[in-house]
């Protein structure tokens, strides 16, 4: 029988590590250090009802607790910040232990609305299991100075996957790539699995941990996402938020947020770890854009990418959302691409001994394993700048008379010219008015846009 250790209060065997479901529930509330708001202290009790142990538990933590607070980062919602955890992260063990001092972040919401606050808070807990798919909440705290209350996360050592392929994309092999992907359609199932929509899927809302020598992808803020029948009831809208080349194109014509529409954000996320560069970064993200998005407009893939992957991104990216793959579907997919061994003989080895059990799955494995043997031979087209009006962070956008989207030629490798300059046979219907959209100046595009009357872009 496994020891968890006894309970200090009622003297009997905790029911988890170093955890009494009958006595720890609430004792930040009997010790007399509170929130001081009854909304949030009730919260943190409901989700200590459901703490299986303590190394998972959540937690209120005071500010003291707290040194070295530094802003680190800035999107449409929210502000993050870097902090030492004077006290540390629970340990799995038996008796309340923490570890040394540890890097956390310190997440505010932009909003002063503790319903927006503590909504976020329920959904990462019902989306979350033991801490292993999505990013760690380890409890609250309240800034003393500004009495906002702010919300404590595991740090990403590695930041995004936005940076993290900036800085690394040009050494990754496809092994790496589909671990990356794998762990994102993980998480992704786990969320649509219980009924919730993420609805700001992109590459700055994953986070690259490193544990003990190993990568790990996590998803993380769900501060948009809703329960499926909770957008069923609600009525389309012709506006939208959201980081604008993950959103799919029947959400831009104001369509109701679905599975699907999470699925095409990771569409675009599949090809941004083909490229290592976010989606059209040399283009502003404006409304001819989202015209040309509607009239089949999509990012191209990199050069030496398989045939099998590139067919997965036509699917995820298709037009029509019932023809888009399930999240579960696709787990499977690039599971079976899947290989670990990291020495290149090793992957030949492994093919030779399974080619007899599943011919289908290890061809497919073998596409990669080819083309990682021919990386270094191959020129990549990979460009760092991005256009002024290339905008990565949640965006308030409201499109009129948009065209019913519909799809194009499908996706096509990038040259070495120009990977995401908008070309004429990719949007049939705006090929004069597009494909010069590169050569206009910002102040000219503006007085465009705000000359407009078929069409507005609102930026928060």
């Amino acid at each position: 029988m496994v020891n968890c250790g006894v309970c200090s209060d009622c003297k009997e065997a905790n029911t988890g590590y170093a955890w009494c479901n009958k006595c720890d529930p609430g004792r930040f509330k009997k010790e007399g250090i509170t929130s001081g708001n009854d909304e949030l202290d009730k919260l943190i009790c409901e989700r200590q009802q459901q703490t299986l142990h303590f190394y998972d538990n959540f937690e209120w933590i005071t500010y003291d607790k707290f040194s070295e607070v530094e802003t680190i980062g800035e999107g449409g919602f929210s502000i993050i910040y870097s902090a030492k955890w004077l006290e540390g992260a629970p340990i799995y063990d038996n008796k309340k232990s923490h570890t040394e001092p540890i890097k956390v972040a310190l997440k505010k919401l932009k909003t002063s609305d503790i319903a927006a606050f503590t909504n976020e808070i329920k959904i990462h807990g019902e989306c979350n299991y033991t801490n292993f798919h999505i990013t760690q909440l380890y409890g609250i705290t309240k800034n003393l100075n500004t009495g906002e209350f702010t919300m404590v996360l595991e740090y990403a050592t590695n930041g995004s996957l936005r940076d993290y392929l900036k800085n690394k994309s040009k050494c990754l092999k496809w092994g790496e790539k589909l671990e990356i992907l794998i762990n994102i359609i993980y998480d992704l199932e786990f969320i649509h699995d219980r009924n919730y929509i993420h609805k700001d899927l992109h590459s700055g809302n994953i986070l690259q941990f490193f544990y003990n020598g190993w990568i790990d992808t996590k998803i993380t803020d769900l501060g948009c996402a809703q329960q499926l029948h909770d957008i069923l009831n609600s009525s389309n809208s012709i506006s939208v938020c959201g980081v604008f080349p993950y959103m799919a194109p029947e959400i831009l014509n104001g369509k109701q947020y679905t599975f699907a529409s999470d699925i095409y954000s990771f569409g675009i996320i599949i090809v941004e770890v083909s490229t290592g560069k976010p989606p059209y970064g040399n283009i502003p993200h404006d409304e001819y854009l989202a015209i040309a998005i509607c009239n089949g407009r999509r990012p191209k893939i990199a050069k030496g990418t398989p045939k099998c992957y590139i067919d997965l991104v036509d699917r995820c990216l298709d037009a029509d959302p019932e023809e888009r793959p399930s999240s579960k579907e696709i787990l499977h997919k690039i599971r079976n691409w899947r290989f670990h061994d990291s020495d290149q003989a090793c992957y030949k080895k492994l093919f030779l001994k399974k080619m007899y059990h599943n011919n289908k799955d290890i061809k497919l494995a073998k596409e990669f394993i080819d083309e990682d043997c021919m990386i270094n031979s191959q020129e990549s087209s990979a460009k760092t700048m991005l256009h002024p009006g290339a905008i990565y962070t949640s965006q308030v956008m409201s499109f009129n008379s948009l065209c019913e989207p519909k799809n194009s030629v499908g996706i096509q490798v990038e040259d070495s010219e120009d990977s995401d300059s908008y070309e004429p046979k990719r949007s049939v219907g705006i090929q004069s008015e597009v494909s010069d959209l590169q050569l206009i100046d910002l102040n000219v595009l503006e007085a465009k846009v705000n000359d407009s009357k078929n069409e507005h872009f609102l930026l928060t």
